[in-house]
């Protein structure tokens, strides 16, 4: 038997931001979305099954995906 395993970026929670920012890959002006993920070790590329970083909070345009970190 054997396992294939693999890492995987999981992205949960998604809040619009208060004011409205323009986005520098794209250029719309848009409320983002506020996002929170971590990296996982997953098995057979789907379940995730270890983390492996802690919690990164980033923002995502709505138009083009974009995402920027924040702190």
């Amino acid at each position: 038997m054997f396992f294939i395993i693999g890492t995987k970026f999981f992205t949960f929670g998604s809040e619009k931001t208060a004011e409205q920012i323009r986005c520098s890959q794209c250029g719309a002006l848009t409320q983002f979305t506020e996002k929170t993920g971590m990296n996982f070790i997953t098995l057979f590329f789907v379940v995730p099954t270890i983390p492996i970083s802690g919690k990164k909070k980033f923002i995502e345009c709505p138009n083009c995906s974009a995402r920027f970190q924040t702190e």
